[in-house]
């Protein structure tokens, strides 16, 4: 578990927009922490339920699962990215590569998937499921002919 400015920090850093030389801005860890809280309703409203609540303020714990922690990390870098581009590439393939395999991680294990209750047709035939509304009578009564139905 970490604290979102851990988190920003090391998304940052991904792209080359944060170093121990040269450390990021205030301005730049307000604007990660609003696109990671974007990020995770995002996440949410498709139905990956990872466990966390959106930051309040930077230094809050995030609270994330350590399996999630670099799928975070590098999904919000490439987020960042474009805000940071200052006219040279900065989002490697590498990146690319890492962040695409970590969301797949993220998505196969906490996509929550609702299965919809069975709804039974009316045109579905007697013994299918399907019961209302048929006659059960036989055509013709055992031994009977023809005029006799």
């Amino acid at each position: 578990m970490s604290t979102g400015t851990t988190i920003i920090e090391r998304a940052l850093q991904r792209i080359g927009a944060h170093s121990a030389v040269s450390p990021a801005s205030p301005a730049s860890i307000i604007l990660g922490m609003e696109r990671l809280n974007s990020m995770l309703e995002m996440w949410l409203s498709q139905g990956i339920v990872i466990g966390v609540t959106g930051l309040a303020v930077p230094g809050d714990e995030l609270n994330e699962k350590p399996d999630t922690k670099n799928g975070v990390i590098d999904k919000l870098a490439l987020s960042l990215a474009p805000d940071f581009d200052n006219g040279k590439q900065i989002v490697s393939q590498q990146l690319r590569d890492d962040a695409r395999m970590n969301f797949a991680h993220i998505k196969n294990v906490y996509q929550q998937i609702s299965i919809p209750d069975k709804v039974v047709s009316s045109t579905l035939p007697v013994g299918a499921g399907n019961s209302q509304g048929v006659n059960r009578r036989v055509f013709f009564p055992k031994g009977g002919t023809l005029s006799d139905a």
